[in-house]
């Protein structure tokens, strides 16, 4: 497969007060990341909330530059590219349809804008493809001099879905775009999607921490703890057999429709480790139910092996290795 977007070694570090006179400490929100997209699949990056997904899909996009490290878009550094050009080839669809659309607009000229700032057709071209896009998505030509007031939360997110792909970008970055739905509304935005896929061959990052959508769409998945990849798989791979011991958790701690489980329980605790005071050797490790005593002082080797990525010392010893207690 040919890759489309390839990041090396990212990292993104943010200067964080500590107060008036307390000196600011530094937060590594994203730290040595390394992914291929390929062309046509959807990528998903999934974690708990505060372990840099976002930061690292605003970096993607080329709205965040990288602290360290390069992202290549095509082959090409997207440090050396203009603006214009990233916004061609790669559209966001953001978390909350409604702060992402201008409320004083119409349907048609929102959806219309990324062609008027590219600056390449003229204004009927612009509402004509604006007006393709949106029967496309499931928004017949009524909706286009309406408001975005006047729409659900599900139309205002195919509003923007619209709009990302009205000028055929090869790549779409999705950070969330269905958590702020009803879950009725959700599986018919996640099967627009995927026909989009289908008919335009378009490719997608998607952002979120819903496992069963994640199922439901990727081709593969990232599983990112406190800014870094800690597991690397196809989806059906991942589901079925997930090395990483945070993995192992996160797909534990999926609800499941099945009377008399009740709530799951990870034995991961409630509380998220301090990225301003990360723990020495595997970030992981104090949280780990399979530590053992490397986990304490050394970082985690990178396992490689048949298109999967596990960084875990457990998962790199042979079976029966005890645990620390």
């Amino acid at each position: 497969m040919t890759i489309l977007l390839e990041a090396r070694d990212v990292t993104r570090s943010f200067q964080v007060s500590r107060g008036l006179f307390a000196p600011k400490r530094r937060l590594h929100a994203v730290n040595g990341v390394s992914l291929a997209v390929e062309e046509g699949e959807i990528l998903a990056i999934v974690g708990e909330s505060g372990c840099g997904k976002s930061t690292l899909a605003r970096m993607l996009l080329g709205l965040l530059p990288a602290s360290s490290g390069e992202i290549r878009l095509g082959g090409q550094d997207m440090r050396a590219m203009g603006r214009l050009d990233i916004a061609r080839r790669v559209q966001p669809v953001f978390q909350d349809p409604y702060s992402s659309l201008n409320p004083r607009r119409r349907i048609a000229e929102i959806v219309a804008l990324p062609m008027e700032v590219q600056g390449k057709a003229d204004a009927a071209t612009c509402r004509r493809a604006a007006l393709e896009m949106l029967e496309r998505v499931g928004l017949p030509e009524r909706f286009a001099q309406a408001y975005p007031a006047q729409l659900s939360g599900g139309q205002r997110q195919r509003v923007a879905i619209a709009r990302a792909l009205v000028m055929r970008p090869e790549l779409v970055i999705c950070d969330e775009p269905t958590s702020a739905l009803d879950v009725s509304v959700q599986s018919q935005i996640l099967n627009l999607l995927m026909d989009l896929r289908r008919d335009f061959g378009t490719t997608f990052v998607f952002i979120s921490h819903n496992l069963a959508v994640v199922e439901h769409i990727a081709s593969r998945v990232a599983v990112m703890y406190l800014g870094q990849v800690v597991e690397l798989a196809e989806t059906a791979a991942l589901f079925e057999a997930p090395r990483h011991p945070y993995t192992q958790a996160l797909l534990a701690s999926a609800l499941t429709p099945e009377p008399g489980l009740g709530i799951p329980e990870t034995g991961l605790g409630l509380a998220f480790p301090d990225p301003l005071d990360p723990p020495p050797g595997c970030p992981f490790h104090p949280r780990c139910p399979k530590r053992i005593a490397p986990c304490d002082s050394l970082a985690p080797p990178v396992i490689r092996e048949a298109g999967r990525l596990v960084a875990c010392h457990f998962a790199a010893q042979p079976p029966g290795t005890s645990v620390t207690p």
